[in-house]
């Protein structure tokens, strides 16, 4: 079986331009605990030790493939031996059992949409259990693809973009590719009741293509509020178009 993310240097590329970005403007001068669900390689924990391995503390990487994280096993043997430590567990990343009291960095690395029903009730349980809290950092990757079903992603969201006042389909299918892990993020806070009582910030999105047209988007969490409108149009937003380069919300 192939590694679950054995892709090209764009991906990582992407990880670590939005990475970057969330280090400027939003990392405290502290330890954190880094939390994955980044591949059988592990590239994006090495990467992520290599620039301060305080930003990997009891570094963690899940897979459910039985096969996959008997790979992911030997990588982390590997990685060892180059000072690298990480621990590769066999399951799901929404069942992670927050034990430390130290922020935390979580990388959910899907292969698919990050969208339906599925995923706002796991990042809301994550949200109102406290797995996910002030002072963490959300990176998300999601399949955009050429045509991920129009209609069932305007039926999906039709109460978002109404809320936005975004009626034209291609306007729909823009502000589809720039935030629709918003979208879910912002049911999940619903879902959890936690709309009052936790401040997520988009603070930008990449879009980059390897196998797939894909994009990561970046999230940091706060005490405050999170409003819709302007969670979604954030100015500070960036936004990178394969086609267009760097672009602001709006």
């Amino acid at each position: 079986m192939a590694k679950r993310t054995d892709y090209g240097p764009n991906k990582y590329a992407a990880y670590h331009l939005i990475f970057s970005r969330w280090l400027r403007h939003y990392a405290a001068p502290e330890n954190y605990c880094y939390v994955t669900l980044g591949g059988t390689e592990l590239r994006d924990v090495e990467s992520v030790s290599f620039i301060d391995h305080r930003l990997a503390v009891d570094a963690r990487s899940y897979e459910e493939n039985k096969e996959r994280h008997g790979i992911a096993e030997r990588t982390a043997e590997e990685l060892a031996q180059r000072d690298v430590a990480v621990k590769p567990l066999h399951g799901n990343i929404f069942e992670y059992d927050r034990r430390q009291n130290l922020p935390h960095i979580f990388f959910v690395d899907f292969e698919g949409v990050c969208a339906w029903a599925y995923y706002y009730k796991r990042f809301g349980k994550m949200f109102q259990d406290g797995v996910i809290r002030e002072g963490d950092a959300l990176f998300i990757t999601s399949y955009l693809g050429r045509n991920p079903g129009w209609n069932r992603v305007f039926d999906t969201f039709d109460g978002q973009f109404r809320i936005l006042r975004i009626a034209d389909r291609e306007e729909k299918k823009e502000w589809y590719r720039r935030a629709h892990p918003s979208f879910t993020i912002y049911k999940g806070l619903e879902y959890a009741s936690c709309v009052s009582e936790l401040s997520v910030k988009a603070f930008g999105c990449v879009e980059y293509r390897d196998t797939s047209p894909m994009a990561v988007y970046g999230y940091a969490v706060a005490e405050g509020s999170t409003v819709f409108r302007q969670f979604i149009r954030d100015e500070s937003c960036y936004y990178f178009s394969i086609k267009e380069g760097f672009l602001r919300s709006g």
